[in-house]
């Protein structure tokens, strides 16, 4: 069975446009307010970092395995994030703002809504297909949030080929 992942890639590859998709997109990391840790650490899911470079985890719907099962075929996708509305589909300061982020992580369904999708035509509590935890330690948060005063904002993601993506991958 082929991946979405792989499937978009191959799209690429051959020049077809790639797929887009309603995405939510929140922060986590070292300042996050959950007390998480350093999310660019050699510890993610994938086994490796970016330094520098942009990183986030995906909904486990688009990484492809759960918590415990190692490097999902998401892990070194790369992906176009454009922000537009804040959670209540208010336009942000900042609506059309821009990054291109590498998968590194997972972010699981389980306990967690944002991330609960259980396919890519299902959608979570904001109307996104996907959810990308930015990793606020990678910078990927302040460049995609800014200063909109937003932690979670909603907009679209469209996979991308990763020579649009600047950065190092470091295992």
């Amino acid at each position: 069975m082929y991946t979405n992942a792989f499937i978009a890639a191959a799209a690429l590859a051959v020049g077809a446009s790639a797929q887009s998709y309603s995405a939510s997109f929140t922060e986590y990391g070292s300042t996050d307010s959950w007390g998480s840790g350093n999310c660019n650490v050699a510890t993610t899911a994938c086994g490796y970092y970016t330094s520098p470079g942009y990183s986030a985890a995906v909904s486990q719907n688009e990484f492809g395995v759960g918590p415990g099962a190692g490097a999902g075929p998401g892990c070194g996708t790369c992906w176009k994030l454009t922000i537009e509305t804040d959670s209540s589909g208010n336009a942000v300061s900042n609506a059309g703002n821009s990054i291109v982020v590498q998968v590194t992580n997972l972010c699981p369904a389980d306990g967690n809504p944002l991330c609960a999708q259980s396919s890519l035509t299902s959608t979570n509590q904001y109307g996104a297909n996907l959810n990308f935890d930015t990793c606020i330690d990678s910078g990927a948060s302040a460049a995609l949030f800014g200063s909109s005063g937003v932690g979670l904002g909603v907009g679209t993601a469209t996979v991308v080929d990763c020579s649009e993506w600047s950065g190092t991958v470091v295992s």
